[in-house]
């Protein structure tokens, strides 16, 4: 039983990691109804750049705040220079598609040159805390995860129901001609939405830094594990996104723990092959059908 505790303690924590994943993805396509492939390269992005300047010597908190910087931008330029241009001009799906996998492809390379190819980990602010679990212990830092992903919900979902500029974004998830109609600035919308998602995704790969060594190849894996967490879950649902999360978080740990590190890797697609075949639309979603960018 303890070992069962303890399995289920570690799979929430990176199921929080997958949460704040999807969330970000969510937070995309329920504010533009766009999906966004490169999330886990902006991961990967924030986690690096908080690892260089808390290695620099200005400490976790600064490396944070670092990483939640340049993902931003990442995130406005993407905006700016991408989605809204292909937006505006209409352009086919197949085109966005491979315009998104380019940008993917992109951060991977650039992260290459910036951060070199060896795999870097952020000490934890709460490193050699740890919670007794049974006769095991389990770092403190899992805790963080999982507390961090219910505030970045409660969050997203109080900025989506209580702001203007959150009710606006609603409005062009609904429908851009529609939007349009009622005054409201699609493009500075858009380009907002992608602020958000890359800050999002920028907090869960600073955590995600200090659980496991990130690599720029690490942003695959990242971002198709929040993908299937975020449709698992219902794409136009934040709270679906943090069910799928864990969902794919505890699948992994019991997969892992019980059977091997193979059967851990596959257990998303795995996961969200089921989800699809008996709910569709996902677990708290309804069926739709999503455009992508």
């Amino acid at each position: 039983m303890g070992q069962l505790t303890y399995f289920l303690a570690i799979g929430l924590g990176i199921g929080a990691v997958y949460a704040l994943a999807a969330l970000g993805i969510v937070t995309l396509y329920t504010g533009s109804g766009l999906a966004n492939f490169a999330q886990g390269d902006l991961l990967v992005l924030a986690g690096l750049v908080a690892v260089t300047v808390a290695g620099a010597g200005y400490g976790w908190f600064l490396g944070l705040l670092a990483g939640l910087l340049a993902t931003a931008v990442a995130g406005l330029v993407l905006g700016l220079l991408f989605v809204r241009p292909m937006r505006d001009r209409r352009l086919d799906v197949d085109v966005v598609v491979i315009g998104t996998l380019g940008v993917a492809i992109t951060l991977t390379q650039l992260s290459g040159v910036w951060f070199g190819r060896q795999p870097q980990r952020l000490s934890s602010p709460l490193a050699g805390v740890s919670i007794p679990v049974g006769d095991l212990r389990v770092p403190a830092h899992y805790l963080l995860l999982v507390v961090v992903a219910v505030l970045v919900f409660l969050a997203l979902r109080w900025f989506g129901r209580r702001t203007d500029v959150g009710l606006q974004l609603r409005a062009v998830a609904g429908g851009i001609q529609a939007a349009r109609d009622a005054g409201v600035r699609v493009g500075r919308m858009l380009v907002i939405a992608w602020v958000i998602t890359g800050v999002v995704g920028g907090i869960a790969g600073v955590l995600v830094a200090s659980v496991v060594p990130l690599a720029p190849e690490s942003g695959l894996p990242l971002g198709v594990n929040g993908f299937a967490a975020a449709i698992i879950g219902g794409l136009a649902s934040p709270g679906g996104a943090v069910v799928g999360g864990l969902v794919v978080g505890l699948s992994e740990s019991l997969a892992g723990g019980y059977l091997n590190d193979a059967v851990r890797q596959s257990i998303a697609p795995l996961v969200l092959l089921i989800v699809l075949v008996v709910r569709p639309g996902g677990l708290l979603g309804r069926t739709a059908t999503a455009r992508v960018a």
